[in-house]
């Protein structure tokens, strides 16, 4: 009997030091550095100057962006400061690990070379994430980023497969590390808001979508979205104005003519209403809505 108490004594000694070198494995493996994984104590210096350098390019960003657009500042909530991508849990990076290895030998060939292989992963990955499959696809795009870690095409994909896989978290996170690459990025910021949307976070949402209609405004569908979801939150006002543009980038588009004549009821604006009626009448004289939407606006004083 003493034997099996020292025994078992023995095992759970040897089972609690595993498990503490486990959660010292997962710690380590969690603040991998895709770029030249440096020391603990250095990675830490490096990812407080790049917090406080992205910090403030946030910060200048935002100041910028209300300047122009004052219209919206009363509907903006919080905008949020989360810059770390998710690569995966434990066993995908150790499942990765050989191809680290192979961006170790990468790394000593040429420009042209690594541009050349960089395009060669990108293409292999977006065909993968094309085919349904979402695991080499993912596997092609960190294996990318390991070589180039700023490579916004790779950050991409990668968001784009996570978002496919149904994994929200991941892909936003890919997704704001992708606009500290490239601020200007309308088609991230899109699909962050469409996310958030999906959170129900709308106000952030037209946070988002606001930001990406400034940077592109030739996309009519953004505009008409942006104007539901500031109904939404009880922003007629400017919900008017966002409308307004979509109708201007597609005049005859019944779908836009009737949503511009129900906010301009909303914003008992009789003559945007009278003249987004007219329009409809004369893009699809057969809507049923019309005679309803006319004893409406003759309502409006």
């Amino acid at each position: 009997m003493i034997y099996y108490i020292i025994a078992s004594a023995i095992l759970a000694i040897g089972l609690g030091g595993m498990a503490f070198l486990t959660i010292q494995k997962f710690s380590q493996l969690a603040n991998i550095d895709l770029e030249n994984l440096p020391s603990e104590k250095e990675l830490k210096k490096k990812k407080e100057m790049i917090g406080k350098r992205v910090a403030a390019e946030r910060h200048h960003l935002l100041l910028a962006f209300l300047r122009r657009t004052s219209p919206f500042r009363k509907i903006w909530g919080k905008v949020q400061l989360k810059f770390r991508i998710y690569v995966g849990k434990v066993e995908r990076l150790l499942h990765h690990e050989q191809r680290a290895k192979d961006a170790a030998e990468v790394a000593v060939l040429p420009t042209e070379a690594v541009e050349t292989k960089l395009a060669s992963l990108i293409q292999d990955g977006t065909y993968n994430l094309s085919e349904g499959d979402f695991e080499k696809a993912e596997e092609l795009f960190i294996a990318a980023i390991k070589i180039d870690s700023k490579c916004a095409p790779a950050y991409r994909g990668l968001g784009d497969t996570y978002l496919a896989n149904s994994n929200l978290e991941e892909a936003e996170e890919t997704y704001q590390f992708l606009l500290q690459l490239q601020p200007n990025d309308d088609a991230a910021m899109v699909k962050i808001s469409e996310m958030l949307e999906k959170r129900g976070d709308v106000e952030e949402a037209i946070n988002y979508l606001q930001q990406a209609v400034i940077l592109n405004d030739s996309l009519s569908s953004r505009f008409f979205h942006l104007t539901e979801l500031l109904l939404k939150v009880n922003q007629p006002d400017v919900a008017k104005e966002a409308i307004e543009q979509a109708v201007e980038l597609e005049p005859k588009n019944p779908k836009y003519l009737d949503l511009m004549i129900e906010t301009a009821i909303l914003c008992h604006d009789k003559d945007l209403a009278e003249r987004g009626f007219q329009e409809l009448r004369l893009a699809n004289p057969q809507n049923n809505k019309l005679e309803g939407f006319q004893s409406r606006i003759n309502d409006l004083s």
